[in-house]
Parts: C-alpha cells; sequence; structure tokens
C-alpha cells in the first residue's frame, strides 16, 4: 500500500465504520481548539476586558438630549379654503422627513446654532482645552499658539456637528434633535436650539420662498391683466365693425329669429283651428235638418236659444198630438212655428260659416306673412353667420385669459398673504430637558465587549496557532495525512528524551530502556503490544520476524522504543534479538554494551560468529548485537545494506522468533534507505507534538522500499494529560483495522 500519495491527505478514521459527518467533524474540530487554546482566550479576554474598563473609565461621560419636531405640511395651509385643505391632505413620505433631518444637520444650521449659543467660546467644542500632548509640548517649551477668534468658531462648527444627530421616530413625521454634551443642561439647551434653530430656518425658507413666488406672480398678473384687456377690446371692435347688437348675450338677429318663429307657430295653431271649425260648419249646412246637437256646439247664444225653442215647440206639438191628435189647428199653428224657428237656425248657420271663412282668411293671410318675414330674417342670419363665429372665437378668448386672470390675483393675494404670515410646516412638540443618566461610555457594556472582544482575539490566536501547528498529535492526524495506522501512544518518562553517554544500571536512561519491564500494564507497553501484532500480521509465512525501528529526525526516541519492543517480546517468551543499527552513534550500545569488543562488523567483516558477537542480558531470552564503537560512519549504508548483512539476518532467524533493528535517522543518513528491503516491517517513530507532518512526508517520500513496508507510527514523547484536549482519550491502544 502507497502512502505517500499526497492526493490521500484526508480519509475517513478508521475506528468508525463510516467517515464523520462535517457537522460534527466542524463541532469536534471548534471545540478542540476551545480546550486545547483556553488560556489563550482566557488572557485575551481578561485582557479585553482591562482595555475595555480603562477606556471607559477614561473618557468624559456625556449626556444626550433629545427634542422632538413635528412635520405637518397641513400648516402651510392655513390661508386656504376648507376644500383645498381637503385635496392637500398629506401622506406619509419617508424622503420629506430624510430631506428635513438633512436640513436640521445642515452647516447653515449648525452655524446659527453656534452664534445664538456663543458655543464658540465654550472650551467643550471650540479647541482650547489641553490635553496630554498639549501638556508634554508645553513641557518641552513647544506651547501652540492660541487660536483665533475665526479658528475657535470653525472648531466649535466641527465639534458641535459631531455632536449632533438626527432620527426619525418609527414611520411618523416627527424626528428627534439629538445633542451630546458633558452636562446634562448643555446637552439639552444646545438640542433646543437645534431645534428653534431649524424652525428659524424653515420660517425663513418659507418667507423667502413666498416673496419670491409673490414677485413671480405680480409680474404675471401684469402680463395676464393686459391680455384680458386685450382680448375685451377685440370682442367689442368686432360688434361694432359689423353691427352686431347683444341682449341678454344673444345677438338681435338671433332674438328676431326666435320671435318670429314663435309666432309663425301660433299662427300655423290659429288657421289649423279656423280651417277645423270652418269645415265643419259647411257639413251642417249641407244637412237638410241641421244637426241641432252641432249648432249647439258652436257656443253661439242665438242658436243657442233658437235650439232651445224649437225643441219647446216640438215637445208641445208632441203633446197636443197625444191629447188632440194631428189634425188638431192648434197642431198645426205649432209645427209651423217650428219650421220657422228651424229656418232661423239656418239662416244663423249661414252666417256662422261666413264669419268662420272670414277667420279662416285672415289667419291664413298673417301665417303666409310671417313665414316670409321668418325667411328674409335666416337668409339675414345666414349672411352674418361668419361673424358669429369669429365673435364666439374672440369672446372665448376674452373667457379664458379673464379666468386665468382672476386665478393669478387670487393665488397672488395668498402669496402676499403667507408672505405677511410667516408659518412653517415643521413645530416642536416636545423640548429638551436635561437627561438624568449619561449617554456614554456605556462602561457595562464596552466592558462587556472588551470581554467577548479579547476572547475572540484569544480564539483567533488559538486558531492561528491551531493552523500553523503542523506536527503530529493524534491517531486521527496520522490517517488523515498518510493514510496508515497510528500503533498507539508512549507518554513522555522522566528519564527524558535522550540516551546518552555511558549509563549504568539504576540510572534513569537505563530505566527507559527496560521500562516495560516496570510497567507491564502502562500505556506504552500496550502500544508495544500493538507494534508486535502487527510486525507478526504483516509476515504470514513461518520464520522470525524482522522489524526495523526508525526515526525521521534525531532525538525522537526510537532507540528506547527498539530497546523496550525487544524486552517485552523476550518477555513473553519469544527469542530475541536486539540490533544496535546505528552505526553513526550507537546510543544503544553505549548505553546496554559500552565494553564490547566484538558487534555486527566483527561478523559481517570479522569472521566471527553470530553467537560469539551477541551480549546476553538479564533476560536469557535477549540477545544484543551491539555496533563497536570506531567503526567507519561512511561505510554505514554499505554495512547495513551489504550480502553479509542479508546473510546475518538470515542466520539470525534460524535462531531467534523477532530480529529488533535500531535503525538511524532516514533523514539524516542513508543507512535506513539501503537497510529497508531486508526488513519485514517498519516501525517509524515520531514525536508528539515536534516533527511535522512534512518532515514524515519527506522521509516516507525518500524511501520507497521503508514505507512499503511500513507498519505504522509510534507517537512518542507524549503529553497525555493534554491528549483529550485534542479528541483522543489515549485509551484505545490499537487500531480498529491492522495488517497491509
Amino acid at each position: 500500500m502507497n502512502y505517500l500519495d499526497r492526493d490521500l491527505v484526508t480519509v475517513p478514521y478508521e475506528g468508525s465504520a463510516a467517515g464523520p459527518q462535517p457537522l460534527q467533524n466542524l463541532l469536534r474540530t471548534a471545540l478542540g481548539v476551545v480546550r486545547r487554546g483556553w488560556r489563550k482566550i482566557a488572557l485575551g479576554a481578561v485582557l479585553g476586558l482591562l482595555v475595555a474598563a480603562c477606556i471607559g473609565y477614561s473618557l468624559t461621560p456625556l449626556y444626550r438630549a433629545s427634542a422632538e419636531i413635528s412635520i405637518d405640511p397641513r400648516r402651510l395651509s392655513v390661508l386656504s379654503t376648507k376644500d383645498e385643505r381637503k385635496r392637500q391632505e398629506p401622506v406619509f413620505d419617508p424622503a420629506r422627513v430624510d430631506s428635513l433631518m438633512e436640513s436640521a444637520r445642515s452647516d447653515r444650521t449648525v452655524r446659527a446654532v453656534v452664534t445664538a449659543l456663543k458655543l464658540d467660546d465654550d472650551p467643550e467644542f471650540n479647541g482650547t482645552r489641553t490635553g496630554l500632548l498639549d501638556a508634554v509640548k508645553a513641557w518641552f517649551g513647544a506651547e501652540a499658539e492660541a487660536p483665533t477668534p475665526e479658528e475657535r468658531f470653525e472648531a466649535a462648527v466641527e465639534s458641535v456637528a459631531g455632536h449632533f444627530s438626527a432620527a426619525r421616530v418609527d414611520n411618523t413625521f416627527v424626528f428627534e434633535a439629538r445633542f451630546l454634551a458633558e452636562t446634562p443642561r448643555k446637552a439639552a439647551r444646545v438640542a433646543n436650539g437645534f431645534a428653534q434653530a431649524f424652525l428659524d430656518e424653515q420660517v425663513g425658507a418659507n418667507s423667502d420662498t413666498s416673496a419670491q413666488a409673490a414677485g413671480w406672480l405680480k409680474a404675471r398678473l401684469d402680463e395676464v391683466g393686459a391680455q384680458a384687456a386685450k382680448a375685451d377690446s377685440a370682442v367689442v371692435a368686432f360688434k361694432r365693425e359689423h353691427n352686431i347688437a347683444v341682449a341678454d348675450g344673444k345677438s338681435i338677429d338671433e332674438l328676431a329669429l326666435t320671435a318670429i318663429g314663435s309666432l309663425l307657430t301660433e299662427a300655423v295653431g290659429n288657421t289649423a283651428t279656423a280651417k277645423a271649425k270652418l269645415d265643419r260648419v259647411e257639413a251642417v249646412n249641407a244637412q237638410a235638418t241641421p244637426d241641432l246637437a252641432v249648432a249647439d256646439a258652436l257656443t253661439n247664444e242665438v242658436i243657442t236659444k233658437l235650439r232651445q225653442q224649437y225643441l219647446d215647440t216640438n215637445q208641445r206639438v208632441a203633446d197636443l198630438v197625444a191629447r188632440f191628435g194631428a189634425d188638431h189647428p192648434l197642431v198645426q199653428r205649432l209645427r209651423a212655428d217650428a219650421e220657422t224657428t228651424l229656418g232661423s237656425i239656418r239662416s244663423e248657420l249661414k252666417r256662422i260659416e261666413e264669419v268662420y271663412r272670414s277667420d279662416l282668411a285672415i289667419a291664413q293671410s298673417r301665417e303666409a306673412a310671417l313665414r316670409q318675414n321668418l325667411a328674409q330674417q335666416f337668409a339675414r342670419t345666414s349672411d352674418i353667420g361668419q361673424n358669429q363665429v369669429k365673435l364666439q372665437q374672440l369672446e372665448s378668448t376674452a373667457r379664458t385669459t379673464r379666468q386665468a386672470y382672476e386665478d393669478y390675483a387670487q393665488r397672488y393675494i395668498q402669496a402676499v398673504q403667507q408672505q405677511s404670515f410667516p408659518v412653517s410646516e415643521a413645530r416642536i412638540v416636545t423640548e429638551a430637558s436635561p437627561p438624568t443618566k449619561k449617554f456614554s461610555p456605556k462602561r457595562t457594556l464596552l466592558m462587556a465587549l472588551g470581554l467577548v472582544g479579547g476572547g475572540l482575539i484569544g480564539l483567533f490566536a488559538g486558531l492561528a496557532a491551531e493552523l500553523s501547528d503542523q506536527s503530529l498529535r493524534t491517531r486521527r492526524d496520522i490517517v488523515s495525512a498518510f493514510g496508515c495506522h497510528c500503533l498507539g501512544y508512549i507518554p513522555s518518562t522522566p528519564a527524558g528524551p535522550r540516551v546518552a553517554g555511558r549509563l549504568r544500571r539504576g540510572a534513569p536512561g537505563r530505566l527507559a530502556l527496560d521500562h516495560v519491564l516496570h510497567n507491564p500494564f502502562s500505556i506504552e507497553a500496550e502500544t508495544l503490544r500493538t507494534v508486535k501484532v502487527a510486525a507478526d500480521l504483516a509476515r504470514e509465512e513461518e520464520g522470525a520476524r524482522v522489524i526495523g525501528v526508525v526515526s525521521c529526525l534525531p532525538d525522537e526516541g526510537k532507540t528506547m522504543v527498539a530497546a523496550n519492543l525487544a524486552h517485552l517480546i523476550a518477555q513473553n517468551g519469544a527469542r530475541v534479538l536486539l540490533i544496535d543499527g546505528d552505526l553513526r552513534k550507537s546510543e544503544l550500545t553505549e548505553a546496554l554494551a559500552p565494553d564490547a569488543r566484538t558487534g555486527i562488523d566483527s561478523v559481517l567483516f570479522g569472521g566471527a560468529d553470530l553467537a560469539d558477537a551477541v551480549r546476553t542480558s538479564a533476560n536469557p531470552r535477549l540477545d544484543l548485537l551491539p555496533a563497536r564503537t570506531g567503526l567507519a560512519q561512511r561505510d554505514g549504508h554499505e554495512i547495513l545494506g551489504s550480502r553479509a548483512m542479508r546473510d546475518l539476518l538470515t542466520e539470525a532467524e534460524r535462531d531467534y522468533d523477532y530480529v529488533v533493528v535500531d535503525l538511524p535517522p532516514i533523514l539524516s543518513v542513508v543507512d535506513a534507505r539501503a537497510m529497508a528491503p531486508l526488513l519485514d516491517g517498519i516501525v517509524l517513530v515520531v514525536e508528539w507534538g515536534a516533527t511535522s507532518r512534512e518532515v514524515v512526508a519527506d522521509a516516507l517520500r525518500s524511501a520507497p522500499a521503508l514505507h512499503d513496508r511500513l507498519l505504522g507510527i509510534v507517537l512518542n514523547k507524549v503529553a497525555m494529560p493534554h491528549l483529550p484536549r485534542y479528541g483522543d482519550q489515549g485509551h484505545a491502544y490499537a487500531p480498529a483495522r491492522i495488517g497491509a
């Protein structure tokens, strides 16, 4: 398995069936950063709190007072009519309120406040107050020149503008004029000064606007008035030129035409009535016996009287006939009287017929005359139609111009009234009063922010340290960086990180080399058992296991790991040969066999037997093949990679169950790389929290054969109390999966 592939920088942790979820991984990383950097976080929080407290108690307290100003556009229409005020009902316009707030913050308003309240004489605003820098300058004799009145005024304007603010109250026509000062009374006084200056500015602006509008309207009024007079004169001149008389808004010809039309209508009706009467009378006269009912309808007194007389005579005739018979003389006489009366009726009807005929002739004559007059008047009216159209145009122009003149006159009067009655759409609804509590500094909030900010700075410092720390500290680091196994942890011991010099029995260094014999249930013992199991699984065929123990750099503890591994395996009953393969320093030989006269060189090149060159330890199952002091260092890689070394290992495999070789560091010399092909498995010892990922990667890349035989990595000199901070409790000593 090739663990040097740089694309395999992240792999699932083998301790779980599936890789951790991203959120869980993120939370674990964040908690780990907090656990490991809590001292930085606490220190940053304390420092932030102290700095915030110093700032909070060194700043001058400021008080804020607020005056509320209402914007009511209807105040500008106090001179308008009721209907106009209804049409001018205001609609909420945030832009309008924002514009007025900008006017309150304007330089003109600020200068008016400074002038009115004489704030340029106040040291709080005019820049004459001395500070620490001024005191230092005065101490060295470099006193600054006193500012001129103009400079004090400009400084006061700038300072007052910086202390003033305006803010709208929710979605209303009201905004607050706020001011910060060192005393409550001064804050209220200046806030009210700003409110009053704003109102004065608005009144002045409205007055100027009204004056400008009045001037423009006056000029326009004169112009439109001249146009209206000219239009009226044109109408009069046109009427005079064309002899057009007008009464009640109509010309005489139009009135005459209307009157003749009415008379003609009446005459036509009279003619029809006369004709109907004549026709009826002629019909009655054409009868042999006149129809007395029709005659009676003529409303003629003579006919009415004769008709009654005729009826009475006939009634008497009927009575006498009934009494005396039709031939009675009296009956005959009465019948003669009746005929006489009927003749009189006929004569009267003839006379009425002639009267009706005369009336009809008169009506027809009148109708004809009126028709002739109407035709003549209509012809005359048609002749003057074009003049009438022109006259209507002139009159329309005159009316329009006159209406415009009246409108301008009304608006001019309103503008003059508004100019003489200045009013602003703004008013003060609440005057500023001296505040009872200071506005700033808010020491509690400031210190809370300092505490949080300092803690965040400490957190970022810890995070930066985490990101810059490329060392290996946990199994997860090894698996994610190289994809190989972490065989376990070996805690740091009082013996120290280095085994050097000629150490004697009972010395701390010697205790480190056989530490597992005295602590068989320790963490390091369990780690070395994991190494043994990994070596057993790495070689399936029978025979001794040849295990190389190597490090990337010097002083990482490989010699201690090799010695303790050999002791642990021998303690379990196996025959073990411990070879000091570090021909450059031979620290293992110096510690365990400092007086050796024969060693690995004697076996390889001196013809000595392996059994004569080894040194037996206190455990008869553990032998040491030392590296004799004085061996040529430049020949180390030739010695360890030679055919003779292969033969030596072959011979050792016949006499021992395990062969443990202490090799020199990979990156320091080439010896370990030369011997790697002769080994069954290699254990890489890495110093916890010291050796970086890049160093380990370089070491593995430089020795492909070593990498191919790598059993895993052992983290040495681990600060076990600190290990939980990195998310590993240190109680799981073997990875979940061992093997290639």
